[in-house]
């Protein structure tokens, strides 16, 4: 039995059908004269008319979106009646902007994964990250074999994920797995895959965490003090002994070279420190010396790329101490970091061998290339540096992130708060 879409004139009901419900096996459509698979018995045409309605195989509706013909597959006649109902209301009140139906029955976790690796303002090292975020356990649980246009409308799924699931993660991470999952659904309406979603208003609520969480993470997160002779034993190397077949001997773990001392007395990012060139360092007219920096390296070490945040060509200029300047003097012309097989030590080998040299020289879990950076902040608060210019120094893009990380470091501010209150309450002091 065919039904097929009527658009007479005189039936305004049945001119809004704008589908075709038919079943591939009846064999009116059977042709052995003009259809090779008729010809040679491959065809699917095996049921008479009067079988259709009781044959097993699915009933077909055939339709079109911007000329483009369709087709979706049902098992019961009335999800088939269903579907076509869906597509001539929505042709009907959509017009040009119908959205095919069909299309929001993709999978959503693997547009997900398409959607990150499209990031364009997002660097290879952040979007792992946000691939290593996006893989929590609770998200994939949420997310998997959820279509798009089932989740267009999880916004309470998606805020209970983020708020409760994820409560206690970081809001960083929190709001990575939230730009990801809007983002993509976004990208989707402008596919028009969907025509819209709901999940654009969701906001992170505060983090869960108890005091005692929060006090051990604190101490997790102080530096411990490096001296000179650590540092350089991050950039020379370290000779461990090893014992082989043929007896113990020395084994060089090779070190990250000028790198840590650039961020560790310049507050460079690691990136930032592995592509600098001698060129890079400069004396004014006064005779000030300073890093005029402007690339940092590849995750490949290949070539330079944009500093973080920064366009093409944008640059900061950093004070350098005569220390730093004196080893740059006795280096060649050049990359400061010269990789093996690339231009500039890849950061992945960077880190693999702060790692190492960090576990010899006995530096504690969880110290990282980013710390020197962080090591150089304190180091500078702690003696009065205005933090106006550590902000510009580091790179930050706004003062507020220099003060959300580093402002526990400034202990002159309570200093000259204690001592205004001594005087002000001098008299009850003394009276005391």
């Amino acid at each position: 039995m065919s039904r097929k879409s009527v658009k007479g004139q005189n039936s305004p009901v049945q001119a809004t059908i704008e589908a075709t419900i038919f079943k591939k096996c009846d064999r009116t459509y059977h042709k052995p004269g003009s259809n090779k698979g008729c010809a040679n018995g491959t065809c699917q045409h095996t049921c008479d008319a009067s079988q259709l309605e009781g044959c097993t195989h699915k009933w077909t509706v055939r339709y079109s979106v911007e000329s483009r013909q369709r087709e979706q597959s049902f098992t019961e006649l009335a999800q088939a009646q269903t579907f076509q109902l869906t597509l001539s209301t929505g042709k009907q009140t959509q017009g040009r902007m119908f959205v095919d139906p069909r299309a929001g029955l993709a999978e959503f976790l693997p547009l997900c994964g398409k959607f990150i690796d499209g990031m364009a303002k997002a660097g290879a090292r952040t979007k792992v990250i946000y691939r290593s975020n996006f893989a929590n356990p609770a998200v994939v649980k949420l997310l998997t074999g959820k279509s798009v246009l089932e989740v267009a409308t999880m916004d309470e799924e998606v805020a209970c994920l983020l708020n409760t699931s994820l409560g206690t993660y970081q809001d960083e991470y929190r709001g990575n797995v939230r730009r990801i999952i809007t983002g993509t659904l976004d990208q989707c309406v402008r596919k028009g895959i969907i025509p819209r979603h709901t999940l654009g208003g969701i906001e992170l609520g505060p983090r869960i965490v108890t005091a005692e969480q929060y006090e051990a993470e604190q101490q997790a997160k102080a530096l411990p003090h490096l001296p000179d002779e650590t540092v350089r034993m991050l950039a020379d190397g370290i000779s461990a002994p090893v014992v082989t077949r043929r007896g113990p001997r020395a084994h060089v773990m090779p070190g990250l070279g000028i790198a840590p001392w650039l961020q560790r007395t310049m507050g460079l990012r690691i990136r930032e420190a592995l592509g600098v060139r001698k060129s890079d360092f400069r004396t004014r007219a006064d005779g000030t010396r300073y890093l005029h920096l402007c690339w940092q390296a590849s995750m490949d070490g290949r070539s330079l790329e944009p500093l973080k945040h920064r366009k093409a060509g944008e640059f900061r200029d950093i004070p350098v101490p005569d220390m730093v300047w004196e080893m740059v003097q006795a280096m060649p012309d050049g990359p400061l970091c010269p990789g093996r097989a690339s231009r500039y030590v890849p950061y992945r080998t960077a880190f693999n061998r702060f790692s190492q040299a960090a576990a010899r020289a006995g530096i504690p879990a969880g110290f990282t290339p980013h710390s020197l950076r962080h090591a150089y902040a304190s180091a500078l608060l702690a003696r009065g540096v205005p933090i106006s210019d550590l902000a510009v120094w580091l790179g930050h893009r706004n003062i507020n992130v220099t003060y959300a990380i580093y402002s526990h470091f400034m202990p002159e501010a309570e200093d000259r708060a204690q001592e205004v209150l001594n005087a002000e309450y001098a008299e009850w002091s003394s009276a005391a």
